[in-house]
């Protein structure tokens, strides 16, 4: 689908951010309904601009829900026309009710349903609406009996833009009955075909739900993250407290992998069900039911309303009368840090308490209609947060508590170096392998527990056994410890060049990479190599050494800088080249997008920059070959899952590189689609990348994935686009719960497990993990699993993003802010301490290198930055500053008060220092922007070439680069052509000024005979000593360098003068060859 059939957009901003049409509608591609879709029995509608809706007459049930101003008419529900398969009598189609019915004379209650009432259902329409009444005795036990049940549909509202759906119980017997169990089933249309991409990203829904009390609410939405959302809300009276699922071979609605999550099912009173299912469903809330005296009557209701976009969606909460809840910078709050949450309902917000002692809560005031909190939490994990309002009406929030992001990163580096590698005498020597929190200590191919599948769970392959050694690797580049990079090393030597990577020919190693570990020492049994998605891992771990060889030559590794790059390189190289096909996962080197592909623009460029201008190519034309492929599908997301999000970082990476907005914006809106936004710690921000939310929560994919999305906000969002606050939250709220994963006493509170991880959250729990009988701790998979391989995007993407949020205002997540006189300052507490970006300057960024930060100063004109920067690496360090959307001009780099001979330079994009011989434990490092006074000056020349212009030393033309260009710069440069004699420049101001640097651009444009100008031999600086009418050379010059395409620094002791000369000695000696020539001449 393109982006000009889509015929609302507003293309001033990114279809993620579009705004919702009046309606609450975003309208797409126009198309007709897909007659797969459809249901095919007689129906009674209820129809309006934006409401398409069928009920069954045969099964009361909804079998069509589709918004005729949505293109794509997306049918939201499933029916029999679409899954045949589930049309059986106990069927658990939309619309269909779910009771647990107690007698008052009885002990235990009596399961009913409406799908087994078929001969007491009648289905009738009226002007109201449809109702579906259930009354009578039905021959079947567990029908609907001793009550009479009415469901009811209506559109409502003043465009008819609202369903509700109410649901009545009247106690028709003689006796009191308990409801112990109202419930619902919602089988919508997620079912995943693998072989139809386009079909699940526009014609297949995912589920978003909050369990919450009174506050519940469901919205369901397409993969595609096209607008519009279906979205659920209770009615007054009315809430969630309990979800249960079918779960893999529990009856015909159970699971079934990779394409169907369960029947899902919402309870309203869930006394029994909770109970029946409590080894199989999480129970978060308790669980109630509810008396019908004899003749009595209740009625439950739903309001189904459309969003246009997560704006709109907040919008559709609070009008429909729920709490609309902000959180920042999350649900996953680390011990050092605030929360701030904010929440508003249309009928008030009386209080907000936490359930327990270690919660505090600290009211902030309001601001734009919302209420604000201050929340801290001690000790560790899940703390209720429960929001009052309205009358008696509760919300009830889910947040958990972890220790300092940096602190867990420590843990978890030294488990994996201290417990998590195998020392052996055995093939599997070196490998990272899993951890078991149950059992406390390593899976190993000698010591494994019974389940699951041995060569993948113990090879130390693929992303369980690759991952840790990747997050390892990134970690030292930004804090390098030897006994990290000594363990990284011996990982490389022994298992992957010693075993994985073994393989030759004719005397050479193929860089091909086997499969696993398989309990033969010297190769494994396994001989195949088709596995490629553990190429990229080896080969990130491989750049990374080069990386980090390169910042710290003074640790001890096993290989060279070149030979980290050259075994990336050729193990890249391998995995696009040499896999033999066909493979059980097709040519998925070139038609996946694979977790890690992000790093390729990194390595291409490391290729050139060590002159290996071959390999580059190669590798560039093997990229491109799957960029093409890539760009020529509709959804190139696909992978061995039906729906996956590993493809958007790859994707998104290929889009930004080649310049294909179209698709690093489908990367966005799919990426955002995935991750909850509900108030729930296990859903906020995770991805939902197994057909649904039930189960695969945290996975690593919740912080890889994070890394596309901020880097899409800082290259292609703007702060005023109007989905940017959700999106942002969206991001960091993803960043942050992907932390959580690390044991510091949450998961199990064994010493011996502290800095273990967990695979994944189970949020519906249970006793057993649900895949292959990975024992589970609360919900917690108690293996570490590809758990590392999120961390390792979680240091990627860590950084302190400073917004303007549209709720809560000016606020720092990942940091602390405080603002006094024009200076914004940061204290980061991201764990990593190398990145900010002030989203509210103008996406001002700052990344470091071989160097940490513990305190940022950020002038409000962005004049002036000042950052405290830690030493890591001991003895002389020199870090690398860069800062991007910074002013254009030139800033004076100062070390702790004393001005340097260095500057940086900025085009207004991107620009990079690096500050050399740095010693100490900290240094304080200011970048000032310098006002360059040389267009104040008139200019003046000893000689000045016909064709060029003595103007064009001050007027303000920033250079590229030193050669000539097209169309030629000679009215904006001087020259002294073909003079090879000393030469000077001048430049006079009106008034006296105080001085203290220049810049100077040279011209360097000689032809292959060694014919033009070159840089200068050499040159000095004078100043005019008016007292004496002399000219002076200036004092403590810092140096005179004489490099090509940049800006030539020199400081000196300042001088007050009205003059100022470069004095250039040519470094020609023949006339027209090697003589002078400079495009621009600063002055601070």
């Amino acid at each position: 689908m393109s982006d000009t059939t889509l015929p609302s957009r507003d293309l001033s901003r990114r279809r993620f951010l579009a705004g919702s049409a009046a309606a609450g509608l975003t309208v797409t591609m126009a198309g007709a309904l897909p007659t797969a879709a459809l249901a095919a029995g007689p129906s009674f509608d209820l129809a309006s601009g934006v409401f398409d809706v069928r009920i069954d007459q045969a099964t009361g049930a909804i079998h069509t829900l589709v918004n005729p101003a949505d293109g794509l008419r997306t049918n939201y529900v499933a029916n029999p026309t679409s899954r045949p398969a589930f049309d059986i009598n106990d069927s658990r189609w939309t619309g269909d009710v779910l009771l647990n019915v107690r007698r008052a004379s009885a002990t235990a209650g009596t399961p009913m349903t409406t799908s087994l009432s078929d001969d007491i259902r009648q289905v009738t329409s009226s002007a109201a609406g449809v109702q579906v009444t259930y009354a009578g005795t039905p021959a079947n036990a567990n029908g609907i009996r001793g009550l009479s049940l009415t469901s009811a549909y209506s559109l409502t509202g003043t465009a008819r833009d609202r369903l509700s759906w109410t649901i009545t119980l009247k106690n028709t017997s003689t006796e009191a009955l308990e409801i112990q169990d109202l419930g619902f089933p919602v089988l919508m249309n997620a079912f995943w075909n693998a072989g139809d991409q386009t079909g699940i990203y526009e014609q297949n829904v995912g589920r978003h739900s909050f369990v919450g009390k009174d506050g519940s609410y469901v919205y369901w939405q397409r993969p595609n993250g096209v607008g519009p959302y279906l979205v659920m809300t209770p009615q007054p009276g009315t809430g969630l407290e309990f979800k249960n699922k079918a779960g893999e071979g529990e009856g015909p609605f159970g699971e079934v992998t990779p394409s169907f999550e369960g029947v899902v099912e919402f309870y309203i009173h869930s006394k029994a069900v909770a109970f029946a299912r409590r080894n199989d469903a999480a129970q978060y809330l308790p669980a109630t039911s509810t008396t019908l005296a004899p003749g009595a009557e209740r009625t439950w209701g739903f309001t189904f309303r459309w969003a246009g976009d997560y704006k709109d969606l907040r919008d559709v909460l609070f009008d429909a009368g729920v709490v609309d809840v902000v959180s920042l910078p999350g649900m996953v709050i680390p011990q050092d840090t605030a929360a701030t949450l904010a929440v508003r309902a249309k009928d008030g917000i009386t209080g907000v308490v936490a359930q327990g002692t270690q919660t505090t809560i600290t009211p902030r005031g309001t601001r734009n209609g919302y209420q604000l909190y201050e929340l801290r939490f001690t000790g560790l994990g899940p703390r209720f947060v429960t929001v009052q309002y309205g009358t008696g009406r509760e919300s009830v929030l889910q947040y958990a508590s972890m220790r300092p992001i940096e602190e867990l990163i420590e843990s978890r580096t030294t488990f994996l170096t201290t417990k998590q590698q195998a020392r052996t005498t055995r093939g599997y020597d070196g490998a990272y392998l899993q951890w078991d929190m149950t059992r406390e200590r390593l899976i190993t191919w000698d010591d494994y527990p019974p389940g699951g599948w041995k060569e993948w769970m113990a090879g130390g392959s693929d992303d369980l056994g690759l991952g840790p050694a990747v997050f390892l690797a990134e970690k030292n580049l930004r804090s390098p410890k030897q006994a990290e990079i000594t363990s990284i090393d011996y990982y490389l030597q022994n298992f992957i060049l010693g075993y994985m990577q073994s393989r030759t020919e004719n005397g050479q190693r193929t860089w091909q990479v086997y499969r696993w570990y398989d309990g033969r020492d010297d190769t494994p049994n396994d001989q195949q190599v088709w596995r490629a998605y553990n190429y990229v891992h080896i080969a990130n771990t491989y750049y990374l050494m080069y990386q980090v060889k390169k910042a710290y030559p003074a640790l001890t590794t096993a290989f060279t800088p070149a030979q980290y790059l050259d075994m990336a390189y050729q193990t890249l190289n391998a995995m696009f080249t040499k896999i033999p096909l066909p493979t059980p996962i097709g040519d998925a080197a070139r038609i996946h997008g694979m977790m890690g592909e992000s790093t390729y623009p990194d390595i291409l460029a490391a290729l050139d920059a060590e002159g290996q201008t071959t390999q580059s190519a190669r590798l560039r034309s093997l990229i491109e070959a799957k960029r093409d492929y890539l760009f020529g599908q509709e959804y190139p997301f696909a992978s061995e899952m039906s729906i996956d999000t590993t493809g958007f970082e790859s994707n998104y990476t290929l889009a930004k590189t080649y310049g294909n907005r179209a698709l690093a914006d489908k990367c966005m809106t799919a990426s955002l689609a995935c991750r909850g936004m509900q108030p729930l710690w296990y859903f906020y921000g995770s991805d939902n990348r197994h057909m649904g939310e039930s189960w695969w929560n945290l996975g690593y994919e919740c912080q890889l994935g994070a890394w596309q999305q901020q880097d899409y906000l800082s290259t292609y969002a703007a702060p005023t686009d109007r989905d940017f606050d959700d999106a942002m939250r969206s991001t960091y709220g993803a960043w942050l719960a992907g932390w959580a994963l690390i044991n510091s006493g949450q998961i199990s509170p064994a010493a011996v497990n502290t800095g273990a991880a967990a695979w994944i959250f189970q949020s519906e729990k249970g006793a057993i993990a649900n895949y292959s009988n990975i024992p589970i701790l609360d919900g917690w998979w108690a293996w570490s699993g590809e758990a590392d391989l999120g961390f390792w995007g979680g240091l990627r993407s860590a950084s302190v993003n400073v917004v303007d949020d549209d709720v809560v205002g000016l606020y720092a997540y990942g940091g602390d802010l405080t603002l006094t006189s024009g200076v914004q300052t940061i204290v980061p507490k991201d764990g990593v301490r190398t990145a900010f970006t002030m989203y509210n300057l103008g996406t001002l960024g700052v990344q470091l290198a071989r160097t940490r930060y513990t305190r940022a100063e950020v002038a409000t004109d962005r004049s002036r930055i000042t950052l405290t920067l830690q030493n890591v690496s001991g003895g002389t360090y020199s870090p690398r500053i860069t800062v991007t959307n910074l002013p254009a001009g030139s800033y004076a780099v100062s070390v702790d008060g004393a001005v340097t001979g260095t500057q940086l330079v900025s085009d207004g994009r991107r620009a990079t220092v690096e500050v050399p011989g740095l010693t100490g434990a900290s240094s304080v490092v200011a970048l000032t922007a310098q006002t360059n006074v040389a267009g104040a000056a008139a200019a003046a020349a000893s000689f000045t070439a016909a064709w060029n212009r003595v103007g064009g030393l001050n007027d303000g033309a920033q250079p590229t680069t030193s050669r000539d260009v097209s169309p030629n710069d000679n009215a904006t440069t001087w020259g002294a052509y073909p003079q090879v004699s000393q030469q000077w420049v001048e430049y006079t101001w009106p008034a006296v000024r105080s001085l203290r640097r220049v810049g100077v651009y040279f011209v360097d444009n000689l032809d292959a005979n060694g014919n033009g100008i070159t840089v200068p031999a050499s040159w000095s600086v004078q100043w005019w000593d008016a007292g004496t009418s002399t000219w002076r050379a200036v004092a403590g010059a810092s140096g005179y360098p004489t490099a090509a395409n940049t800006y030539n620094t020199a400081t000196f002791t300042p001088v007050t003068t009205t003059k100022l000369r470069l004095v250039l000695n040519a470094r020609g000696t023949v006339s027209g060859k090697g003589s002078l020539g400079i495009k621009e001449w600063q002055v601070f």
